[in-house]
């Protein structure tokens, strides 16, 4: 029951933040919406942002779960746009570009280790870091603009960089 409640008020949370800025989101908005008592949500979370954390990561553990996780990432966020400019809009902008940074990087790595099992470390730690730097940078630049852009414009530029990413792989290691 009480997975049943949190992923009730997480669904609610992610339902409002399609149409206001967290900022703007309440407890009592939450619980009315969701059907259910103050009491309950103080049960499972201290506050917003806790809820907000929780949501985020069961939502980026979902896109991890599946084949390309990557891929999955960059499709959650583009297709639930208004979601993640509302959140990076509000005052837990921190707390999203944090998990969304963190789940990029996790992609990242995946996505090499899947193209390229034969990875030494340290290269695998080079081009993860280097290629979560550049997602990570048309990520802020697209939340810093509103998300406006349409998901498959966002999608067609992100999916440029794979052939970048798939290049680096076969050339030389620049660390052996």
């Amino acid at each position: 029951m009480a997975s049943f409640t949190r992923r009730a008020l997480q669904q609610t949370l992610l339902s409002l933040l399609e149409t206001m800025s967290l900022d703007k989101i309440t407890v009592k908005g939450i619980v009315d919406a969701c059907g259910i008592s103050r009491n309950t949500f103080y049960y499972h979370y201290e506050d917003i942002p806790s809820l907000l954390v929780d949501t985020l990561e069961t939502e980026f553990a979902k896109s991890a779960q599946s084949g390309e996780p990557l891929s999955r990432l960059l499709t959650l966020v583009a297709e639930h746009r208004r979601v993640f400019a509302h959140i990076d809009g509000s005052q837990s902008r921190e707390i999203l570009r944090g998990r969304l940074r963190q789940a990029t990087e996790a992609g990242v790595r995946q996505a090499l280790l899947q193209r390229a099992p034969h990875l030494a470390p340290a290269r695998l730690e080079t081009l993860t870091v280097f290629f979560t730097g550049g997602y990570w940078g048309l990520f802020a630049a697209w939340l810093e603009q509103g998300a406006k852009e349409p998901p498959e414009v966002f999608l067609a530029r992100l999916a440029a960089v794979r052939p970048l990413m798939d290049e680096a792989i076969r050339l030389p290691a620049l660390d052996s």
